[in-house]
């Protein structure tokens, strides 16, 4: 498929300009977890918006790559996510936006913005049991660890 092609060839780019790499995977967790596992290796990287299962993301840490959490965090019918996150090691996790879209709540539904992650890191917090700013230090250091600081 064509999609797999270009994004493999990106995964190359991303390894010879030492950069990290973000994916956005939707609905495709078991392609872009094979070809991570493959063509993937040895890069830094994250999962933005993570919405996969809790097996994958084990995968995904195993890779050394990050998962990023957003505005579905703190939604009621996220189901999966707060168990992965409280499962998620610290060093593995990162605070998202995806601004303009997927507002936390209180502002589900209005346009995003970056200083709405304070709400995912108030919910990240509440998940495991951390005060908001444990989790702000170590998402802020993870932050660094993956793009420089």
């Amino acid at each position: 498929m064509i999609q797999q092609k270009i994004f493999i060839e990106q995964l190359d780019l991303a390894r010879q300009l030492n950069l990290p790499v973000c994916v956005h995977d939707r609905e495709a967790h078991g392609d872009t977890l094979k070809i991570l596992q493959t063509a993937g290796k040895n890069l830094r990287g994250v999962l933005h918006c993570y919405s996969g299962s809790l097996e994958t993301a084990r995968e995904v840490w195993k890779l050394g790559w990050f998962i990023g959490v957003d505005g579905p965090l703190t939604f009621k019918n996220s189901a999966k996510l707060p168990e992965i996150v409280r499962a998620a090691p610290r060093d593995m996790i990162l605070i998202e936006t995806d601004a303009p879209y997927l507002a936390p709540t209180p502002y589900r539904g209005k346009r995003n913005e970056p200083a709405y992650v304070v709400e995912v890191a108030k919910k990240l917090s509440e998940i495991r049991g951390e005060t908001l700013a444990e989790v702000a230090a170590y998402t802020t250091a993870n932050a660094k660890n993956l793009y420089g600081s």
